[in-house]
């Protein structure tokens, strides 16, 4: 039996019934949503690749063996021959004369740092009055450009409840050259804002004549590796640990001292990005002088992650602990 209507006009009107059923189940059917083909990226990070763990004992030199007595040859009786007469040189031509190739012995050793600093370095670090009271932020900002010239910015300031107590600002600045030695400062600048007034402090390098001079036109003769107190925490991370004591002579704009840091173990390190890996050095002083402690990220290219000043009466003055790291080598 055929249901389909035979004439034109039937055929018309079951077209048209048709499409206003299709209609009517599109409306008001549920809807479905369709997955999409977005995929949500994760979060942009700065950390690196873990470096090998350093251990407090593989910085002992071993000495080096004796080499053992080598067995004489025996004697033999010289035959006298005549020897052959030399030939001079004519009067128009010189004897070449071959300089010698130096021994090896006099040869200056190439020196690598022992990490790569980043072209592009930005550190928030969190301010503690003491341990435990925070005060302020900290930003350290570090460019490298294509000429190896360095600019190591940082500014502190006091924010939350401890800026409407006292207010302080600090701003530091070190610029000079980046060498096969590591940082190489040309000029150190200073500048504090307390309650008190505004103080301001340069330090000049000159290599050249191997002076340091000071603002307040004092001057001392500048040692080899000389580094200004912004900078050493960054030059630590070009050194080789080849003994268990570091001897830097740092500047902090007004004089110059000279620091022994002993190379402690590693030590896990707790902050706001989590557990780090730390190495931990400490400054030798003597009671009733100013210490300080450096921590370096042994995941983070061995930058400062951590540094904490002792007072002289031996409690922790404040400290800084690093919150969020980013570098770029491009």
């Amino acid at each position: 039996m055929n249901v389909f209507p035979s004439s034109s006009t039937g055929r018309i009107i079951l077209a048209i019934v048709l499409s206003l059923l299709a209609h009517a189940i599109m409306l008001f059917s549920p809807i479905i949503k369709l997955p999409t083909g977005e995929i949500l990226l994760p979060p942009l990070t700065a950390k690196l690749e873990p470096l090998p763990k350093i251990a407090a004992q593989h910085v002992i030199k071993k000495p080096h063996p004796k080499p053992k007595p080598q067995a004489q040859p025996t004697p033999v009786e010289p035959v006298h021959a005549a020897a052959p007469k030399p030939e001079e040189p004519s009067p128009t031509e010189k004897p070449e004369i071959k300089p010698e190739p130096p021994k090896p012995s006099e040869l200056a050793p190439e020196i690598k740092p022992a990490h790569p600093l980043p072209k592009h370095a930005q550190l928030t670090f969190n301010v503690y009055l003491g341990t435990g009271l925070k005060i302020g932020e900290a930003r350290h900002l570090l460019e490298i450009d294509d000429a190896q010239n360095y600019t190591l910015k940082v500014g502190i300031n006091t924010t939350g409840i401890a800026s409407l107590f006292k207010t302080f600002e600090l701003s530091q600045q070190s610029s000079g050259t980046l060498t096969g030695q590591g940082l190489r400062p040309n000029e150190y600048s200073e500048t504090r804002n307390t309650s008190k007034g505004r103080e301001a402090l340069v330090a000049k390098f000159n290599w050249a004549e191997k002076t340091l001079s000071f603002s307040n036109e004092n001057s001392t003769p500048l040692p080899e590796q000389a580094q200004d107190i912004l900078s050493c925490f960054y030059q630590l991370s070009q050194l080789a640990f080849v003994d268990n004591v570091l001897a830097l002579d740092i500047s902090n704009g007004k004089k110059l001292e000279r620091y022994a840091l002993e190379i402690g173990e590693e030590e896990t390190l707790i902050s706001s990005m989590g557990k780090l890996r730390a190495l931990h050095l400490r400054k030798i002083h003597a009671p009733g002088e100013e210490g300080l402690d450096i921590w370096l990220g042994l995941e983070y290219r061995l930058l400062p992650i951590k540094i904490r000043q002792i007072d002289r009466d031996g409690k922790v003055a404040g400290e800084m602990v690093i919150s969020d790291i980013r570098v770029s080598d491009e």
